[in-house]
């Protein structure tokens, strides 16, 4: 018998997604719910948030399945504040920068409801940029540095 060592691996389910959330070398990934069952069918789905034992080649598989399914999306959170004009706080869940971004505006880019006034979201790069994050690279959306000349 072969001793193979392994890793503890937290995740997070997230029934609204339909999706595990993991960590992945320092970085949030969304796993797709079905895929996630099929690399690890031990776990027990009805867990929120637990931990599973897994191996290098379990660890590799985990990481093309979120660059297959999930390559430039990134999680962020959103409210709307009273204390900021009625304004949303946007907050992105990776870099943990945080923004204030004007309602219609920000349902417009992400595309939540008009009745939203707080919740997750999964955005790509690009439209992460169109609300004001600065990225990896730079921000090469120059509206929004006019605005930012003016804070």
């Amino acid at each position: 018998m072969k001793i193979v060592p392994t890793v503890t691996l937290p995740y997070t389910r997230d029934r609204i997604a339909a999706s595990f959330i993991v960590t992945l070398n320092g970085i949030e990934r969304n796993i797709p719910y079905n895929l996630f069952l099929s690399l690890f069918p031990r776990i027990n789905s009805r867990n929120r948030t637990a931990n599973v034992e897994a191996s290098a080649a379990e660890l590799e598989a985990l990481s093309v399945i979120a660059d297959i399914s999930d390559p430039l999306s990134s999680r962020i959170t959103y409210e709307l504040s009273e204390r900021h004009g009625g304004n949303f706080v946007v907050t992105h869940m990776s870099s943990g920068q945080q923004l204030v971004c004007l309602p219609g505006a920000f349902r417009r880019i992400a595309g939540v409801s008009n009745r939203a006034v707080s919740g997750t979201a999964t955005l790509s790069a690009t439209k992460l940029a169109e609300v004001g994050f600065i990225i990896e690279g730079g921000n090469n959306n120059d509206c929004n540095y006019q605005y930012a000349n003016y804070a």
